[in-house]
């Protein structure tokens, strides 16, 4: 057998295997955020440790595109690479030319998927390896085959790849949906969670006090996460929520500094929400660095352990719940300063803080919660368990929402039901009014002022441009802050300062806490996004497609969209797109000008309120920074 022939032969067997390993991985996504707790369990051949995490990576909210499980669309990435092989060992040669260029695309995005498994999840899934390695695979063999010098594909040939990669899709991401609804139920019914994520609402005037009393000691018995019997001891000093009698408790393992733990948290507050009257909710502490909890080897989060200690702090003085919403709020500033000013901020006596940070105990009492968490073999957070099942993702609530109707005593056809009717929950929003007004007046503490309902669009004029207020419009885009002051001068109205953009986003008055006269890049004192503190996908346009997946006749997700396209997108003082579509000028002169918001390819929640660009100057302008206006009373 020639080397060229060899060659293609293993791109079919690497095509086959990759289906293989996608299809495993379609399966182990599905069972593990959708199926019963029976089904659940670790993916074979990716054993848990320090490093990889299979359940976790396959679970995130990285590992769907469009809704639909990576792995399901890399079952008909690898068929069509196996009959592409297959066509090149017929004498097809202009098929290698495609395989190298689907065998570079492939390997550039396992760089990307690596990148974030690291980076961002602070593990790597062993399948996922594999396939990274099938992906490197294809372009050397493609070039051992004569890649190189085939000819160059015609349209024709293009074309019925093209087809052909959309039937196997269609087949493949058919096949997921009907497996996903048979995990779910047939019948949907009404559930405790069925109500859609709430309108934007002003934020709490003042913290809440945790829960009065302490817990009566007692135990879980689990099955651990490798697969062993063990107790779960629930402590007098735990912190708690819901009913503390309940006979049905859930018990989470988190870290102040996980990112995963931080979207976790706003799945569990839908939880306490709907079920605090019968469950009892606990939390504990599992910071991943090894100085205050000796179950983790290495040091993945720099400020976990002072993060944990001060929460304890503020637990002592009933502020633990306050604490903990504030500090994930903020999760980007976690020194030794901003838990200070966290701790403040949620009525904290201050000394009494400072007091109980330096006693030795209280890395004791992060440490025993942690010991906790080693006792049930936890290797990461979040670590979930519902009346001693095991919760690795935590991801979503409606899985855990059908796993406490079970120990309710709710029948499994039921809890099913209950999964499908939060899983197919649709994002209900207020319809704009037609008679919103072109400008919203936001009073908060000293502020007073009027900002445009909606992102600015441009009325030309001969040589001059002014801004325009309305509905439907074009939001103007490359717009450097220069050209945005004229457009508000020319309308009769002003650049909107930072504490006024900000204020209007999160529903408070800033506090410049550092006095370096900037506010978005502070503690946030109201809510993150300017709907609620927690994104809420498909609120705002947000976290679509950007450079080389942008071609030159760009389709909808390259672009913003027309102003109030998104009502769901609203802060609680009537204002629309603040986060996502355009980056929004604003600062009353140059010195302070300064891009807030995020735009339209903001990756998923990064588009919020203290999305703070100062990288370029107030000359800068493209596609992404556009503008709105402000005015005194």
């Amino acid at each position: 057998m020639s080397k060229r022939t060899s060659a293609l032969v293993l791109l079919m067997l690497a095509g086959a295997s990759g289906a293989a390993i996608s299809g495993l991985m379609t399966w182990h996504h599905d069972v593990q955020l959708f199926g019963d707790a029976a089904l659940q369990g670790g993916l074979i051949g990716c054993e848990a440790s320090e490093e990889v995490n299979c359940d976790i990576v396959n679970t995130s909210e990285y590992s769907e595109l469009l809704g639909v499980p990576i792995a399901t669309w890399g079952i008909a990435t690898y068929l069509l690479v196996a009959g592409l092989a297959g066509l090149a060992v017929a004498g097809r040669q202009a098929a290698l030319k495609l395989l190298l260029a689907i065998g570079i695309g492939t390997s550039l995005y396992s760089g990307f998927l690596f990148g974030i498994s690291k980076l961002q999840l602070n593990y790597v899934c062993a399948w996922c390896m594999r396939l990274y390695g099938i992906n490197l695979s294809i372009p050397v063999l493609s070039l051992i085959a004569g890649a190189w010098s085939a000819p160059r594909p015609s349209g024709k040939v293009i074309g019925s790849a093209l087809a052909a990669f959309v039937m196997l899709s269609a087949v493949s991401v058919g096949g997921e949906r009907a497996f996903r609804a048979s995990l779910l139920g047939d019948d949907a019914s009404g559930t405790r969670l069925t109500e859609a994520p709430p309108e934007a609402s002003p934020a709490p005037s003042g913290p809440q006090r945790d829960p009065e009393g302490v817990l009566t000691a007692r135990t879980m018995e689990v099955k651990t996460e490798d697969k062993n019997d063990a107790i779960l001891h629930i402590r007098a000093d735990d912190a708690w929520k819901g009913n503390p009698d309940a006979e049905v408790m859930l018990v989470e393992f988190a870290d102040l500094e996980c990112g995963y733990c931080k979207r976790t948290s706003g799945q569990l507050k839908r939880l306490v929400e709907a079920y605090s009257d019968d469950v009892l909710f606990v939390f504990k502490h599992y910071p991943m660095d090894p100085t205050c909890n000796p179950g983790v080897k290495n040091r993945k989060h720099r400020y976990a352990c002072s993060a944990a200690m001060a929460s304890v702090c503020a637990q002592q003085q009933g502020r633990f719940w306050a604490f903990h919403d504030l500090a994930f709020k903020n999760q980007h500033k976690l020194k030794d300063e901003n838990l200070r000013t966290y701790a403040e901020s949620v009525g904290a006596d201050m000394s009494a803080f400072d007091a109980c940070m330096r006693d030795p105990e209280t890395k004791k009492t992060v440490a025993s919660d942690a010991q906790d968490g080693a006792a049930v073999d936890a290797h990461g957070t979040p670590r979930i368990f519902i009346n001693g099942q095991l919760y690795r993702s935590g991801s979503s609530a409606e899985k855990m929402a059908a796993a406490i109707e079970r120990a309710l005593g709710a029948d499994a056809v039921t809890a099913r039901e209950a999964a499908k009717a939060v899983a197919e929950e649709k994002l209900t929003t207020t319809p704009i009014p037609d008679d919103v007004p072109e400008m919203q007046r936001i009073t908060l503490g000293s502020l007073d002022f009027f900002i445009d309902t909606f992102e600015s669009g441009l009325s030309v004029e001969g040589s001059s441009a002014a801004a325009q207020q309305g509905r439907h419009l074009i939001p103007a885009t490359q717009m450097s802050w220069f050209a945005a002051n004229e457009a508000c001068e020319a309308a009769g109205k002003r650049m909107c300062s930072e504490a006024e953009w900000v204020a209007a986003c999160q529903n408070t008055e800033p506090i410049d806490d550092d006095g370096n006269g900037q506010f978005a890049d502070d503690m946030v004192e109201g809510t993150s996004y300017p709907y609620a503190d927690y994104h809420s996908p498909g609120r705002c346009w947000d976290g679509h497609a950007r450079g080389s997946k942008c071609g030159k006749e760009q389709d909808q997700d390259c672009r913003p969209v027309y102003t109030g396209e998104m009502p769901g997108c609203v802060s609680a003082g009537g204002v629309y797109d603040l986060t996502g579509n355009v980056e929004e000028w604003v600062g009353d002169s140059a010195e302070t000008a300064v891009l807030l918001g995020g735009a339209f390819d903001t990756s998923k929640d990064h588009a919020r309120c203290y999305r703070r660009n100062d990288t370029y100057g107030p000359g800068f302008a493209n596609i992404r920074t556009g503008f709105r206006c402000c005015k005194s009373p």
